[in-house]
């Protein structure tokens, strides 16, 4: 029985992850070639600069990840039910897939602000990347508890990482420029917040220094309760 639960924490926790970012990995590599490519073709301009920018910390930030999953440390509370192992799931899975699916609709744009789109995703995607640096081997997407971390970003507000990602996110659905993008920007972010309340509940049952650090920052924006 050990060794069944051994392995299973390996499949989930481990191998899956590692196959399915390594392949994100291939796809931005993919992605970031041709964008440089474009730029040598057309020359250097600051949108062509930018997207290349983007695919930069993009590729920066799923290297990142892979390497948090292979030295992380085990969890000192793994999730459990629904609302720890598959909610957290759904809404991460939500925000990349509703992307995907509206770019493949390539539904008519109502608005262009291109950008304004591609700067805020290279400063969201900055604001993540040194979020996941500080966080690196507690970093989860189901709410499991490692490590708590007051770091970096971390010393003023609790999920950096997330505002980072909805900043990032924002700029995509501009990308796209349709009020649906802008819709499902706004449905994934109310859904990240309940999660990042799920993981804080989690957080507080198992550090009771967590109640001070609650107190001490903001949950997600500077000098916001």
């Amino acid at each position: 029985m050990k060794q069944s639960s051994i392995a299973r924490e390996w499949l989930t926790g481990k191998i899956v992850p590692l196959v399915v970012w390594s392949l994100l990995l291939a796809s931005e590599i993919s992605a970031l070639v041709r964008a440089a490519a474009d730029m040598a073709r057309t020359g250097l301009r600051d949108d062509r600069a930018l997207e290349v920018a983007r695919h930069t910390l993009t590729l920066a930030f799923f290297l990142l990840v892979l390497s948090a999953y292979i030295t992380r440390r085990h969890a000192v509370a793994r999730a459990v039910g629904f609302r720890e192992k598959v909610l957290p799931m759904l809404i991460f899975l939500a925000g990349p897939v509703g992307i995907y699916v509206l770019q493949r609709l390539a539904l008519p744009a109502r608005f262009q602000v291109p950008r304004t789109a591609v700067s805020l995703s290279v400063a969201g995607l900055a604001l993540s990347l040194y979020s996941l640096w500080h966080l690196r081997g507690s970093f989860s997407i189901l709410a499991e508890v490692r490590r708590l971390v007051r770091t970096g970003p971390y010393r003023f507000i609790r999920h950096p990482l997330y505002l980072g990602e909805a900043i990032t996110m924002l700029g995509l659905c501009l990308l796209q420029g349709t009020w649906i993008a802008l819709a499902l920007w706004l449905v994934v972010n109310l859904s990240q917040l309940i999660r990042a309340r799920i993981e804080e509940n989690k957080l507080a049952r198992e550090f009771p220094e967590y109640h001070a650090y609650r107190q001490e920052t903001r949950f997600i924006l500077p000098g916001i309760y």
